[in-house]
């Protein structure tokens, strides 16, 4: 009894953990061979492919009948969570249509986005000219702050126990979040 009740917690510890953000009907279309360097250094090659890439929003700009968010890249964990870090691998483009509201897609924000890759434009940044791959989105998931600045919380505890003089015993299995 007590190792079917940890199995089914470990299980569903185990489906909760490696739960993905974009849909597996998605996913079956994304190119996961495709790193984002790569896919920086050499935009055009890979023009319709589908890949999955998040990070920080920099920007916004609603347009009419579309909406551009500049993103800085950051590597995702095994759940497509943008990673809490100040590294980064550069910054990319994504066109979404119709209307996102730059209050709710602020900057700041985590993205996590499965597009196809439409190739390239080349913005300023300050005194630079910078060239971003772009992605036409496909199926998105904007983080809230509670979802990136936590670490995971969970645990699983076995325990058991001793009564005094053979008043019995008892053994708990607790599996927390």
């Amino acid at each position: 009894m007590i190792r079917r009740i940890l199995f089914v917690a470990c299980l569903a510890l185990l489906t909760v953990a490696c739960a993905s953000v974009i849909s597996e009907t998605t996913m079956n279309s994304v190119d996961q061979s495709i790193s984002f360097a790569a896919l920086q250094q050499k935009p055009d090659a890979y023009k319709g492919k589908t890949v999955v890439l998040g990070g920080q929003i920099i920007a916004v700009t609603a347009k009419d009948g579309e909406t551009w968010i500049e993103v800085l890249e950051k590597k995702l964990d095994r759940q497509q969570k943008p990673e809490a870090t100040d590294q980064s691998g550069g910054r990319f483009l994504v066109r979404f249509t119709g209307f996102l509201d730059p209050a709710i897609y602020a900057a700041g924000r985590n993205l996590t986005v499965a597009g196809q890759v439409e190739g390239k434009q080349v913005r300023p940044i300050n005194e630079i000219r910078y060239t971003y791959p772009v992605l036409a989105a496909k199926e998105h998931h904007l983080w809230k702050d509670e979802e990136t600045n936590r670490s995971p919380r969970f645990g699983i505890g076995v325990g058991g126990g001793v009564g005094s003089r053979g008043s019995g015993g008892g053994v708990g299995v607790g599996v927390g979040f």
